[in-house]
């Protein structure tokens, strides 16, 4: 296919340019999650609005990555920036609490249906090691089994992870996203289990009698049972995937959408657990700054007062019937799903075996990323409340012009 004015290829010599000198001060040239992935591949970003980018060479792009999720409303969103630049104003840090610490955990308690009382931080990393920490000390047990990514931590890496602690990861045991699943595991270790710890997106089926079912195990093995709703809470709706499936865990991990972008998280949980955490250090220097706790609220509140969630499930559904329409056009074979819900759509190039077809998948996502749309084979998409109708269509017809280009090369 010949580039057309409607089919422009962008080019990144000034990203390529800054990344050969970025070689030379930063470890890798990059942050882990910015690394070229494609010879030609946009690594350095001039400027941000809404749910589009642009890149150091002046290309503009339709986000579907929403810089890994953060980013809920769009970027530079004033709302969130205003607040932000209001707390800036009087001084965001010192050496006592700031009054939006209450406020924002009175609205954490108002909308997710674990949170009684809340602990703050600044990553979902610390998020989840915290929470663990949290069901390790109350119930004097050691071991944990966990489904789904749940951060850097050495804890939830395995033993092949270079640098890694071996004895750190000895006492986590990984399950398989199903009731009976998790039974197998905790009854290997009758009695040492302390904690329970699930993210939304690896459980299958994904059902509220699954959830429920996984709830009953973890309580009968005397086991916490914790939700790590970083990357679904806010997005998939405003009290997440446990509001969605109407099971409550013990304690839930928050970070992600929370705050637009803005360094925030938190662990909320039943009131009988998490006044245990003044007895267990989670502090640090920035835990209790208050530009994440700004952001946050003005996020939570501005969902709220849009119904962002709606907005965002319908922008999503509308990007996944798109390109199973455009799949099916070009007989293609590729599935896009909501992973687990239409928030967060994921597309998958495979043969008819369930394989990867790495082939298409490498040719898709490099030429739609130089037409223009930002989406990425690695992770699953995520949409914010300024993708628009618009948006999404126009995304979609860049789509449909690459799928073309992949049924002819593969």
């Amino acid at each position: 296919m010949q580039p057309t004015a409607k089919d422009k290829i962008y080019t990144f010599e000034k990203s390529k340019a800054l990344f050969e000198e970025s070689k030379k001060y930063v470890s890798g040239g990059s942050q882990p999650t910015r690394i070229p992935v494609y010879p030609e591949y946009p690594i350095f970003f001039d400027k941000a609005r809404g749910c589009r980018m642009w890149d150091v060479d002046g290309n503009e792009f339709i986000d579907l990555l929403c810089s890994i999720g953060p980013v809920i409303l769009g970027y530079a969103y004033p709302a969130v920036d205003d607040a932000v630049r209001a707390v800036m104003e009087s001084s965001f840090q010192s050496s006592m609490n700031h009054p939006l610490l209450i406020q924002l955990s009175k609205k954490l308690v108002e909308v997710i249906p674990s949170a009684q009382l809340c602990r703050y931080l600044k990553t979902g990393s610390e998020a989840t090691c915290g929470a663990v920490r949290l069901a390790r000390y109350i119930t004097g047990k050691t071991r944990v089994a966990r489904c789904g990514y749940h951060g850097w931590f050495d804890m939830w890496w395995g033993r092949e992870m270079p640098g890694v602690l071996h004895s750190t990861v000895a006492e986590v045991s990984e399950w398989a996203g199903s009731a009976e699943s998790l039974e197998k595991v905790l009854s290997s270790h009758k009695d040492e289990f302390a904690a329970v710890i699930l993210c939304p997106t690896a459980v299958k089926p994904f059902t509220s009698e699954n959830f429920e079912q996984i709830k009953q195990v973890a309580h009968k093995h005397e086991a916490i049972l914790i939700f790590d709703e970083i990357k679904t809470c806010f997005r998939t709706g405003l009290g997440g995937v446990q509001e969605y499936v109407g099971v409550t865990p013990d304690i839930t991990t928050l970070s992600k959408g929370m705050g637009n972008g803005y360094p925030v998280a938190a662990v909320v949980g039943k009131k009988e657990f998490m006044e245990k955490f003044k007895d267990t250090p989670t502090s640090g220097t920035f835990t209790q700054e208050a530009i994440g706790l700004a952001a946050s609220l003005a996020t939570i509140n501005e969902l709220q007062a849009k119904n962002g969630p709606q907005h965002i499930w319908s922008m999503g559904q509308r990007l996944i019937d798109g390109l199973n329409d455009i799949i099916s056009r070009h007989s293609v074979e590729a599935k896009v799903f909501g992973e687990p819900l239409p928030p967060m759509p994921r597309l998958l190039f495979t043969y008819a075996d369930g394989q990867k077809n790495k082939k298409a998948t490498g040719l898709f996502f490099s030429e739609i990323m130089k037409r223009g749309v930002f989406m990425v084979e690695w992770h699953m998409a995520f949409i914010n409340l300024s993708h628009t109708e618009k948006d999404i269509d126009e995304a979609l017809d860049v789509c449909d012009r690459v799928m073309k280009i992949v049924k002819e090369k593969i």
